[in-house]
């Protein structure tokens, strides 16, 4: 049973709403100004934030976001773009930060920047990030599998014991692996990819928790760019079904077999655990794990985590990857 008769409501409204009509993601690149709760990070989930912040068309009819009523407005910078954001007027210009850990990398360290209030994440924390007292708080839920073209000479379902395979070099033809004859040509995301290193940690845990040594023919990409694997009808990479059935790009398609399931978390200095506007934003009872939050998150393709009192971990802050996946 759920908490409100809200969430049972909008459960209803929403259903099949991945496919529904949604609004264009926010602008890439605003002005955000000092009482703004600012966002950089993982490609993954921008355009979820984008919605949790400006709202989405979902079946025809406005589902509003945080900043229509919020007193501090949330800001979230896209993870391509400008080689340079302004992550606050005054402060100074830096790197756009492409992917997880190039956001929380901002967040703690030699590179900690306080215009920069929290990063999205794909990925959990790191050992490092842990130690930081950088704290991981998960809301929604995520699946990756494997893209290749649309025309691909691989075969419709690929094993994650294949994929080790192709990854270090043991498969280097389809044919090997019940496809068409084409030199196989594996991609990554770029490095801080929490995409790449989600996707790493499964092919290690599937070669006996030991990692996998990439072959010299995998070629490095833009997460998420559709372009390179549709392209290529040898290429395979491991894609977000949810940005898959958000913005997929032409010419790509999923692969059947392998698939892994994750968290994908808004990450905080624990400074910020106490702070009026986590509460009302990022926590169990704030707007992301609301009634409010649930069609924005399943209008981007992912599936809201439940709250804790559903038996769910949805606003729950941790130093350590969350296990528990149950959605409402």
């Amino acid at each position: 049973m759920k908490r409100s008769k809200v969430s049972l409501v909008l459960t209803a409204v929403v259903a099949g709403v991945i496919a529904a009509s949604v609004a264009s993601p926010a602008a890439a690149d605003p002005t955000p100004q000092p009482r703004d709760i600012v966002g950089v990070g993982s490609d993954t989930s921008e355009f979820v934030m984008n919605y949790i912040a400006d709202g989405a068309v979902v079946s025809g009819s406005l589902a509003a976001g945080y900043n229509s009523a919020a007193g501090s407005r949330l800001v979230s910078f896209d993870a391509t773009g400008s080689a340079t954001i302004t992550p606050r007027a005054g402060s100074a210009a830096i790197t756009r930060p492409n992917g997880s850990g190039a956001g929380k990398a901002l967040l703690y360290g030699a590179g900690n920047n306080t215009a920069v209030t929290f990063a999205r994440s794909s990925s959990g924390p790191s050992a490092a990030e842990a130690s930081a007292g950088l704290y991981h708080v998960p809301f929604a839920l995520d699946t990756v599998k494997a893209a290749t073209a649309s025309t691909s000479h691989a075969p419709a379902s690929l094993t994650v014991a294949q994929l080790v395979g192709i990854y270090n070099g043991t498969y280097t033809n389809w044919s090997q692996v019940g496809g068409s004859a084409g030199t196989i040509v594996p991609m990554l995301p770029q490095t801080g990819s929490g995409t790449r290193s989600f996707f790493l940690a499964q092919l290690k845990a599937a070669n006996g928790n030991v990692d996998v040594v990439l072959a010299g023919s995998v070629q490095t990409v833009q997460e998420h760019d559709a372009a390179p694997i549709a392209a290529n009808a040898d290429a395979v990479a491991p894609f977000s079904v949810a940005r898959y059935n958000t913005k997929p790009g032409a010419g790509i398609k999923l692969e059947g077999g392998f698939l892994a399931d994750r968290a994908i978390y808004n990450v905080v200095r624990s400074a910020d655990l106490t702070k009026p506007y986590f509460t009302a934003l990022f926590g169990s009872d704030g707007f992301i794990c609301s009634g409010a939050g649930l069609p924005l998150i399943e209008a981007a393709g992912f599936k809201q985590l439940a709250h804790p009192l559903d038996g769910g971990e949805c606003g729950v802050p941790s130093t350590s990857a969350t296990t528990n996946l149950a959605v409402n």
